[in-house]
């Protein structure tokens, strides 16, 4: 059997929702809600069982024969911008408690939307500061979720 980059998908998704539904059973649970029709693992352990028998249907199904090989799937994709996505995704990751929500989320999506393409500076600005305040203010404000305005601020008195 050679496997084509439409089962390889299917394997790494079964993977994924194999893994995922193993690591449901962590979820805490308030007191009193183990027998609960609806609880904090209900909707995980929903979409870890729809990944899971979608992914081995996808791989047992007999295959695409327009799906092409692995490896020539993987020829002619840009990967400048993937690893230039993760590079930010890493970036976000560490500033984020340096700098706060605000400030590290802004030039997270400034710098992911340039390196998507957009070069105009009013346009950069314009989607992501609104975002990020809409998101800011609905997290914060709506839900009472406390957001550390960041250790930079702090040292700044």
């Amino acid at each position: 059997m050679s496997i084509n980059r439409d089962k390889f998908g299917a394997l790494l998704f079964l993977c994924l929702a194999l893994i995922y539904g193993y690591y449901v059973r962590d979820i805490p649970l308030l007191f009193g809600d183990e027998d609960a029709p609806f609880n904090a693992r209900t909707l995980p352990n929903a979409v870890a069982w729809v990944l899971g028998v979608v992914s081995f249907a996808q791989l047992v199904l007999p295959a695409n024969r327009e799906a092409g090989s692995l490896l020539a799937a993987f020829r002619g994709m840009k990967w400048k911008p993937v690893i230039m996505l993760a590079a930010l995704m890493i970036f976000y990751g560490l500033t984020i408690r340096y700098l706060g929500f605000l400030i590290s989320t802004t030039i997270f999506l400034m710098g992911g939307f340039a390196v998507l393409g957009e070069r105009r500076i009013k346009v950069l600005l314009g989607a992501a500061v609104p975002v990020v305040f809409v998101f800011w203010f609905l997290l914060s404000q709506l839900m009472g979720i406390y957001l550390a305005p960041g250790d930079i601020f702090e040292m700044l008195g």
